[in-house]
């Protein structure tokens, strides 16, 4: 009996450490989306709303499949060669041997620098376009990342939940929601 309550609280403590500040993440998030598609007026002139709050989603998404699978998401392999081990390779190019190195993949870590509700309640659509302005730039950190998770992440990771479509994520639907 004693076990099977080690296992319980050792299980909520497990949800607590890994879906508390994810629930936080969704919340703010989908506030911002909330807010994209209800705005009477365009945000972007060149942009239609719904583009901006798909964007938004899609860095939802990629919190969300961090949050399922730290291990994976903070230790990527790069470079190097995968030939058994052999660490001896020379890269003539750089002069230099060629090593496997580990990089991390993270959202979750920088989300707090583009969303926060405080910033959305005061500033409202001059924070959204902030915000999408700061994911559009070529060397921001979230929307590089975005491009590294279908090269980098292992497809079993990645691809099963774009084709199942089964993340809390992808429920919120991308409808121009203001009225006409």
């Amino acid at each position: 009996m004693r076990q099977m309550i080690d296992k319980v609280k050792n299980f909520k403590e497990f949800l607590n450490e890994n879906y508390g500040d994810f629930n936080s993440i969704f919340k703010t998030i989908k506030e911002y989306i909330d807010f994209t598609l209800n705005s009477e007026i365009q945000i972007n002139e060149y942009v239609p709303n719904t583009r901006i709050a798909e964007i938004f989603k899609n860095v939802l998404q990629a919190c969300e499949k961090e949050n399922m699978y730290p291990e994976i998401y903070h230790n990527i392999t790069v470079g190097g060669y995968d030939s058994v081990g052999d660490k001896s390779k020379y890269d003539y190019i750089k002069g230099k041997y060629y090593d496997k190195k580990k990089m991390k993949i993270s959202f979750i870590d920088y989300i707090d620098d583009y969303f926060n509700l405080e910033r959305l309640k005061n500033d409202g659509i001059e924070e959204i376009h902030k915000t999408y302005q700061k994911l559009r730039d070529k060397r921001d950190i979230i929307r590089n990342n975005l491009m590294l998770i279908d090269t980098r992440i292992p497809h079993e990771y990645n691809m099963k939940h774009k084709q199942n479509n089964d993340l809390k994520s992808d429920k919120i639907k991308i409808v121009n929601k203001r009225k006409k």
